[in-house]
Order: C-alpha cells, then sequence, then structure tokens
C-alpha cells in the first residue's frame, strides 16, 4: 500500500514574521515530533516556549513518536489543522461559581418581582388584581381596629390610674409623715440660720465694714452714716427739748451767749483798719 502525503495547515499568531498560516506536507508516517523539528526549522530564534495544539485545544507533545495520521479525522482526509501557541498562565478560577451566584439572583429577583408583575392583570370581573389585595387588605384592617381602639383606651387609662395612684401615695406620706415629710429640726435650723445671716447683714451695714464688690474698694456707706446721723441729731434735739423744760429760767439766763459768727473772706486786721479811719474822720470833721 502506497504512502500518501498529508498537508499539515499551522495557524500562527503576529509577532512572529511568518504568513498567518504555514502548510508543512508531509508522509502521513510522520512521527510529530519529526513534525515539530521541520516547523522549528521554520520559526524564528525566541526565547519564548511554543506548543502546538489542534483544533480541540489539546496539546500535542514535541517528543510524541505518534504518526500525524492519527490526527486525521477520517481515513479519506488529507490535511489536518494545528495551531501554534504560547502558554499563558491560568487565572484565579472561580469564574462558573462567580456566574452560577449571579444566576440565581437574578432568578430569585424575578420570582420576588413576579407578584408585582402580576398585579396590573385583571381578574374575570375585570378588576385589577392590585385593586383587590387593597381591598382586602383594608377590609382585614378596618375588621381588626375596633380591638386596637379598645386596647389602646385600656391601656391609657391603666397609665392615668398609675399616675392618680403615685400622686395619692405621696401626699398621703407627705401628712403622715412618711418619707416625703420634711424633718422639722431641718427646718428650725434653716429659719435659723437665715436669721442670723439677715442680723450679720444690717450690722455689717451700720458699721460701714463691707466691701462693694463692683468697685473693688471697702468704704463707709454714706446712707448708713446720714442715717446715723440724722439719727443723732433727733436724738440731741429731743435732749435739748428735754433739758430745757426741765431747767429753770433763772439757768437759761445763765447760758453762755452765741460766739461771735466770722465771715469767710475778711480778716481781723481789716476790721482794725477800718475802725481807725473811721476815728480819723471823726477828728477832722
Amino acid at each position: 500500500m502506497a504512502v500518501k502525503n498529508v498537508n499539515v495547515f499551522v495557524s500562527t499568531f503576529a509577532g512572529l514574521g511568518l504568513p498567518s498560516t504555514l502548510v508543512l506536507p508531509v508522509p502521513s508516517t510522520t512521527s510529530i515530533s519529526d513534525l515539530r523539528h521541520q516547523l522549528d526549522e521554520r520559526l524564528p530564534a525566541t526565547d519564548n516556549r511554543l506548543i502546538l495544539t489542534t483544533v480541540s485545544n489539546k496539546e500535542l507533545s514535541a517528543s510524541s513518536t505518534r504518526p500525524v495520521s492519527d490526527l486525521l479525522s477520517s481515513i479519506n482526509d488529507d490535511f489536518v489543522s494545528l495551531r501554534l501557541s504560547v502558554p499563558l498562565c491560568g487565572g484565579k478560577g472561580g469564574f462558573g461559581s462567580q456566574l452560577r451566584a449571579a444566576g440565581g439572583r437574578m432568578s430569585s429577583k424575578k420570582k420576588r418581582n413576579q407578584g408585582d408583575a402580576n398585579n396590573s392583570s385583571r381578574n374575570l370581573d375585570g378588576r385589577r388584581l392590585r385593586t383587590v389585595t387593597e381591598a382586602k387588605a383594608l377590609a382585614e384592617y378596618l375588621a381588626i381596629k375596633p380591638e386596637m381602639e379598645k386596647k389602646e383606651k385600656e391601656k391609657r387609662r391603666e397609665r392615668w390610674e398609675q399616675i392618680v395612684e403615685l400622686a395619692e401615695k405621696r401626699e398621703d406620706e407627705i401628712k403622715n409623715g412618711g418619707k416625703g415629710r420634711l424633718d422639722g429640726k431641718w427646718v428650725e435650723d434653716k429659719e435659723e440660720s437665715n436669721e442670723r445671716t439677715r442680723e450679720a447683714v444690717l450690722a455689717a451695714i451700720k458699721a460701714g465694714k463691707y466691701k462693694d464688690n463692683l468697685l473693688g474698694t471697702s468704704h463707709a456707706s454714706a446712707s448708713s452714716e446720714e442715717a446715723v446721723e440724722a439719727m443723732s441729731s433727733d436724738d440731741e434735739d429731743e435732749e435739748g427739748s428735754s433739758s430745757k423744760e426741765s431747767t429753770p429760767p433763772s439757768e437759761l439766763a445763765k447760758a453762755p451767749k452765741d460766739k461771735p459768727r466770722t465771715f469767710f473772706g475778711f480778716d481781723e486786721d481789716d476790721e482794725f483798719m477800718s475802725s481807725d479811719d473811721d476815728e480819723a474822720d471823726g477828728k477832722k470833721k
């Protein structure tokens, strides 16, 4: 049986300086390692590792001794398609699980919104399902509304009763000498301390020994002094009047006369000089 030739089509990639497809006519008994050796002779020198794969992305080992005829789809075929590529690092993976999770979320959202989408539909009576649902909810609320109001009133009444009870209890404690009653001794001490404070303040005002916090100086109170002087003058007037009434007229006559009054702006020498001038004028006349 004669050996037939097989055309090997190798798809390349840009950057190698080669056409997009290389054609290598080889006998069908040629091993894959020999095919790879012939292909390497046509490739430019590069530091990257190149791999040869089938159309189904199955890698062909460079040391494989399998004949090229094993790569044919059928016995009648006379060509094989291969790919030349550079191996890349694998990714993290898990993309499938992410897709499944996203699909699950989409399906659950669709089911959740399915009722809302059907609310716009109409029943056999021609009414929308949304309206029917709202009417049912309103009827249920109106059915339980009286009971809810009754419970609320009972709670409010209980709260008021508690407030009244606490107020009465507090009043009874204050009246009957309970905890709320004021201590009599404390009240007496408070009144006594207030009285002592009031007396001390009055004494300080009368003595004039206090300090004005606004002016920052200590001085005698003019008003207090005036009041004291007025009181002393009144006392002296009263004593004088009483002494006059009690003493006889003879003693009143013996009382010393008032001292001569002196006027400001005049001296005694001026008075003597004026008297001398008057005498000289009389002699001349």
